[in-house]
């Protein structure tokens, strides 16, 4: 067995006034990436000159079951429609203003997985962020989009990757940023690349509300009130301890309680007023399919040599990052059933349970993990109601009844076959759903391709040759 070793100039162990003596900062290719931006075709020149980053200090977060502070997660900014976290407990005047993510800022994660970029947009624009990202403020606005296109760079990467310390949870500073060479390319091309990400963002802020309205006019039409409000219908009265009958004929096998929860049964009453029909996902008038591909031995090869593979964390991400490939020759017999199409609808089934994605055309041939169930709608005049119904907080109650699993929570394939659908009997209203978010899902693919010429400007106009 061989070990890869090279050598380090005890002079670039000492150039550096942190002292660094991981192996890591030196062995990562960090080195010749920073070289080659040096030397590229344009002057480089020290990050902080473009901008100014920095984290809050820590402080104790008071969590609160609701409170008009809802908060975000460094998880949870990277996804295209991004979900919040919980809530602050009357938080100080000062902190929230702090805490408030502002339109053009551009967002770095430091903590675990290090160097995945955000530029915010009006979907987060005044929103709530933990204290653990980096947040970039560019002295030149116009800047914004430019230093987030090369932050995503794979030389700036693997120079992030490269400043990373801890022995378990890796992180970053703000101070690190500071002497990353960034080319100084001229001003016409850094605002060209700038407004090319802008326009990305408008679109997915498009794609955003499209889905919002669809699911509003899908819960109005059922006269589905909010979840909360259905809780509380369900809830023991105060000093009580909450408990329901079930009839054995309800069972259906299953003796765990949360399976026969009172707010399942409460969401199915309502369904049950408002629909014109209540089917199942697996009924063939809604799916073609279920499928749940089975456990394999996954082997990776290079970019360019195999599949795009994506795992369930990544499907709420427009370009997953941390993309793996596997090699068609390993995985003949299942390639088919893990390759996803376009409108097909994903939902995580283990570890985190409902996490809904619908596939954009630019994910279609795509891989994704055994631990991701396909749905493939019937047609195309089913798929965007499907989709908004699954992704909503009431179809989630509805996936989650299923779960099972002392540690790690599962569902399968038949258990996601059973979820109930319901047909909204107005077909000009349900037309109109089905509508807003299949284009909102080609706005998506829309902003993929716009944010991928920002990326081609960048490699070709600006990067080293």
């Amino acid at each position: 067995m061989e070990v890869e070793c090279s050598g380090v100039w005890i002079g670039d162990v000492l150039a550096d006034e942190n002292l660094r003596l991981e192996a890591g900062t030196f062995g990562s290719g960090a080195e010749d990436a920073a070289r080659a931006v040096e030397g590229g075709k344009f002057p480089a020149v020290r990050f902080e000159e473009f901008a100014v980053s920095y984290t809050l200090g820590r402080s104790v977060r008071v969590i609160a079951s609701k409170s008009p502070y809802p908060f975000y997660q460094p998880s949870s900014v990277t996804d295209i429609k991004p979900e919040y976290d919980g809530y602050l407990y009357s938080p100080q005047t000062e902190q929230i203003e702090a805490l408030r993510m502002r339109e053009g800022q551009v967002l770095l994660t430091c903590s675990g997985t290090i160097g995945r970029t955000v530029y915010v947009s009006r979907t987060l624009g005044g929103k709530l962020l933990s204290q653990d990202m980096i947040r970039i403020d560019c002295k030149n606005p116009e800047d914004a989009g430019y230093i987030y296109t090369y932050l995503k760079s794979p030389a700036c990467q693997k120079i992030l990757q490269s400043l990373a310390y801890g022995a378990v949870i890796q992180h970053i500073n703000p101070e690190h940023l500071n002497d990353i060479p960034v080319p100084d390319a001229p001003a016409e091309l850094r605002r060209k690349i700038h407004e090319l990400v802008v326009k990305s963002y408008a679109l997915r802020d498009k794609s955003n509300d499209m889905l919002d309205e669809a699911e509003a006019l899908m819960i109005s039409a059922l006269n589905l009130p909010p979840l909360r409000e259905i809780k509380k219908e369900c809830e023991a009265e105060e000093g009580h301890i909450q408990r329901f009958e079930v009839m054995s004929y309800e069972f259906n096998g299953r003796f765990d309680a949360s399976y026969h929860s009172p707010l399942v049964c409460a969401v199915m009453k309502y369904l049950e007023a408002g629909a014109s029909e209540v089917l199942t996902v697996g009924d063939k008038r809604v799916s073609s399919q279920v499928l749940l591909p089975g456990r394999f031995k996954r082997v990776y090869v290079n970019e360019g040599y195999g599949a795009v593979f994506i795992g369930g964390k990544q499907i709420g991400e427009l370009d997953p990052a941390d993309k793996k490939y596997l090699a068609f020759s390993q995985h003949e017999k299942r390639i088919q059933e893990l390759t996803i199409h376009k409108d097909t609808i994903l939902i995580t089934c283990s570890g985190t349970i409902g996490r809904v994605a619908i596939v954009p055309e630019h994910w279609d041939g795509w891989t994704a993990s055994q631990h991701i169930i396909r749905v493939i709608p019937a047609s195309r005049d089913v798929a965007g109601c499907l989709y908004v119904w699954l992704a909503s907080e009431w179809g989630r109650a509805l996936v989650e009844r299923y779960s099972y699993g002392a540690v790690i929570q599962e569902v399968n394939d038949e258990h996601i076959g059973s979820v109930a659908f319901p047909v909204i009997g107005d077909a000009s209203v349900r037309e109109r759903v089905n509508g807003l978010a299949l284009d909102a899902n080609e706005l998506r693919a829309e902003a993929w391709r716009v944010e991928r010429e920002a990326v081609r400007l960048l490699e070709e106009e600006v990067s080293p040759s």
